[in-house]
This record gives C-alpha cells, structure tokens and sequence, in this order.
C-alpha cells in the first residue's frame, strides 16, 4: 500500500514538472510593457524591482516600466496600449463595468493575476499651524471662502478623482480653493515634496503606502499632521466604491508612523491589484503569478505596505477576472478550485 502511495506521488511530481516544462517550453522571448504609477513614486519602483526579478527568473521575459495612474492603466491596457497595469482595485472594477461618471464605457479587455496585494492609504497632510485635525475642519476652511494653499495630485491619477469625491462628501473642492483666491497646485511627488518644505503650500493631499518616504520627508523639520475622516466618510467609501471596511483594520495610519504623530489616524484607503491583457500568452502570465506568489519576501522589502498581500486569498481577492495563466497556477497549489 504504500509503495504505491509512493509510486502515485512519484507519478503526480513528474506531471507537475512536465507541466511545469511545458509552460518554460511556450516561453518566448518578448518584451511586455507595464504601466505604473508616477516616476519616483511606489507603484513605478516596485514595478521596476518586480520586473527585474521576473527577468532573473525566467530571462525571456522583459518588462520595460513606464509612468501611469490608476484612473488611466486599465484603459491604456484594454486598448493594447500595455500589457501589464497596476491597478487600484475600485477603479478596475468601475472601469470593468463602465460606470459613469468615470468611465464614458465599458472597458472588458482586462485580467488580473493577483489582488489585495497592498494597502495603500489615502494622506491629508496639514502643517500643525493650520490648526485643523480633521478633513472635515480642512473641507470648512474652504466653504467659509479662506485662502488656503494647497497640493494635490495630477488629473488624471485615481488620487485626483477619490480626493476630489472625498472633498465633495464634506461639501468642498479643489475649484472652490481657486475661487477663494487660494492655489491649488497639482504635482508629481518629488515636486509636492518641495512645496511643502519650502511652505509654498501648507497642505499635501495624496495617496501612498505605509510608511510613505514622501510623508516623512514633508513632515521632518515642519510640524505636521494627518488629517483624519469620519467613521461616516469610511463606510460611506468603503459601501459606494469599494474601498476598504473600517472592520478591515486597514483604513488606518498607525500611531508612530510619522514623526509627531503618536496616535492612530483613521483615513481612507484601497487595495491594489495587477493586471494582464487577455492577449498575454498564457505560459508568460502563468510565470508572472507563480513568481509573485512565490516571492512575497521580496514584495515586502520593496514597501512594507505589501505584509497584507496573502498567496492563499491573492486569488478571490480581484476585480476583474483572472488570466487562464494565473488560474491555472492558483489551481495547481489549490487555492482555488
């Protein structure tokens, strides 16, 4: 009895590294291009250090890195514009639906090969002199018509669209800042970076992971706060667009994580996920998940905001449905069924 357990174990290895050899076998050598985030910014070096570490893997897979946005990637890349995206989950799934008003169409040319990989969270950071704790005391500055100096992020970034709503859920916006006779100046993160330290703004609104290098930076040597949201505000996010539950324990800036800032913040924030055109042959995106999923070390020390990513859930996590490569991997380790 068990010599033949251990004949059919035997027999089960050798499929799986014939499969394994067969799916190496359909590689071909290809360059594929991978829309990111903003240069400097998380989602473009981690893409970078991701993309380097498939091409040590498996060398016939090149991943050249460019600039992007989550509101832009899934669109570039169901019109063939790329083969790989970052993606910020709530933005895929409306992209996937076409839901208006931030999509004018249904954008179906998406996969995904892993989801929930990281937890980024929405920062409303204030200079203390602004004497304000709550983005609901920042919004009321701005009704009440003062002029306020503010940084934000790029049109077209998913950081402009959610901020922008979340200004709207308190009643204010970045076109009434102007109209009050304040600035609302839009820049990359380096630049962002500048204008606070050097007080041309007294506030930076975007989103990173944790701990954002940005944030410190900005906040060493100025005194600083994050500016916190309501309970109301998260589950009004979390139930409307998809954005992550207060239960989750994610919607949150730990006490700590920023110089002067001993207490936790509660704040908004999003899972993100990657995805692949259809079009990727499936051998390419099945080494692209396997390697992922078998290197979350690796994930961790390009940004500790990736700890939350979890191999065993990765899979159901998504928005938009998974690549026949990545399915077939996450059947093999019986994620999924």
């Amino acid at each position: 009895m068990k010599k033949g357990i251990r004949i059919l174990a035997a027999l089960l290895f050798l499929c799986a590294c014939a499969g394994l050899a067969i799916a190496q076998a359909d590689i071909k050598p290809a360059t594929y291009t991978w829309v990111a985030g903003g240069m400097g910014g998380g989602w473009y070096t981690v893409a970078g250090g991701f993309a380097n570490l498939v091409n040590e893997k498996e060398p016939r897979i090149t991943i050249k890195v460019v600039p992007g946005g989550g509101l832009t990637n899934p669109i570039m890349l169901s019109q063939g514009d790329a083969d790989i995206a970052w993606g910020v989950a709530w933005l895929d799934k409306a992209a996937f639906a076409g839901q208006a008003p931030l999509f004018k169409t249904s954008y179906k040319n998406l996969c995904s090969i892993a989801g929930a990989l990281s937890a980024d969270r929405y920062h409303f950071l204030a200079a203390k002199d602004q004497n304000v704790t709550t983005v609901e005391e920042f919004a009321k500055k701005i009704k009440n018509g003062e002029k306020l100096k503010v940084a934000g992020p790029m049109t077209g970034t998913s950081e402009y669209v959610l901020i922008g709503n979340v200004l709207a859920y308190y009643g204010a916006s970045f076109d009434m800042i102007k109209k009050n006779g304040g600035a609302f100046v839009q820049a990359v993160y380096g630049d962002m970076t500048s204008l606070y330290k050097d007080r041309h703004v007294d506030y930076a609104l975007t989103c990173v992971g944790l701990p954002a290098a940005i944030i410190t930076e900005m906040s060493l040597g100025r005194p600083s706060i994050l500016m916190a949201v309501s309970d109301a505000c998260v589950d009004h996010f979390a139930t409307t667009t998809g954005l992550v539950t207060k239960a989750s324990g994610l919607a949150v800036v730990p006490g700590g994580t920023y110089a002067g800032m001993p207490n936790n913040i509660q704040t908004l924030a999003h899972a993100t996920e990657i995805l692949v055109s259809p079009k990727m042959p499936e051998a390419v995106a099945y080494a692209m998940t396997k390697i992922l999923n078998e290197n979350k070390a690796f994930l961790v020390q390009m940004g500790a905001s990736y700890q939350v990513f979890d191999p065993k859930t990765t899979a159901t996590a998504v928005q938009v449905p998974l690549h026949p490569g990545a399915a077939r991997y996450y059947k093999e380790v019986g994620t999924i069924k």
